[in-house]
């Protein structure tokens, strides 16, 4: 077969390669999968009758034109994750430090998009309502969370992946903070449609919340994917990790596609 040609780490660099590349695709053609807010309203519009799908469409647009445009800065992530790809495949440099410099981009990205938006909630109107983070970030979520950052931490054990392991874990735990941040942020109300402006917010940041836990959980999943496939076939406790991390990414992923499927209620 052609794959027994390729050594273990050869077949990480050609699979994290073309990972990298889908990554950068994604950030390049689609910036709004990150941090937009469109997505999250699909359900919601189909329940709707046509006026209030119009009332929809300007608290929206309202929404994006307080936040401003982030996909500028994604997609500079992108093509800066696209160039890591070809990185990726020079043997000299460890195959998960262009990765983790990648997801490092990434959160970057995100996090000057948290920027505007924090920015947008401070001009804007808040009910005096307090929020706590476990509203839109539950227990079992942090905890799933917290097993995909322990695990890939365990991969440190071994020199070649210490450096990429430390970025990942850096870049995971900055999305996470922006996470709890956007969780606890006040609401950005205009006072044209006061309803269902609150309605909008709510649910976005649920949504925008429970995703970015799952953005940060996905580097270091994949990282202790890739690392564990290189590794040899007796290094059984790193096959145990390899299985809770994956675990623990589908339990996060399940909670962080549930609000998608929510539909707000108007009165």
């Amino acid at each position: 077969m052609l794959l027994d040609h390729f050594s273990r780490d050869q077949l990480a660099r050609i699979v994290t390669a073309g990972a990298l590349l889908l990554l950068g695709g994604l950030e390049i053609r689609r910036p709004g999968c990150f941090w937009g807010l469109t997505m999250y309203f699909k359900g919601t519009r189909a329940s709707l009758n046509a006026e209030q799908r119009q009332r929809l469409a300007r608290v929206l647009a309202a929404r994006e034109s307080a936040e401003g445009d982030a996909n500028l800065y994604m997609r500079f992530a992108g093509v800066f994750t696209v160039g890591m790809a070809a990185l990726v495949l020079v043997p000299a440099v460890p195959f998960v430090l262009p990765y983790a410099l990648s997801c490092l981009a990434s959160a970057a990205a995100i996090l000057v998009a948290y920027l505007r938006f924090a920015r947008a909630a401070e001009r804007r109107v808040a009910p005096l309502v307090r929020r706590t983070p476990w509203q839109s970030l539950p227990p079992i979520v942090l905890a799933a969370a917290t097993v995909c950052l322990l695990g890939a931490a365990t991969f440190a054990i071994y020199p070649q992946f210490r450096l990429g392991v430390i970025i990942v874990i850096v870049a995971a735990i900055a999305l996470l903070a922006v996470a709890y941040r956007v969780a606890i942020a006040p609401a950005i109300l205009f006072g044209d449609d006061s309803q269902l402006e609150y309605l909008v917010d709510e649910h976005l940041r649920l949504s925008r919340a429970t995703n970015l836990v799952s953005l940060a959980c996905a580097p270091p999943t994949v990282l202790v994917a890739l690392s564990s496939a290189s590794l040899p076939s007796s290094a059984h406790f790193f096959g145990d990790v390899t299985l809770a991390v994956a675990a623990a990414f589908v339990l996060v992923i399940a909670y962080s596609l549930n609000p998608m499927r929510k539909r707000i209620r108007l009165a």
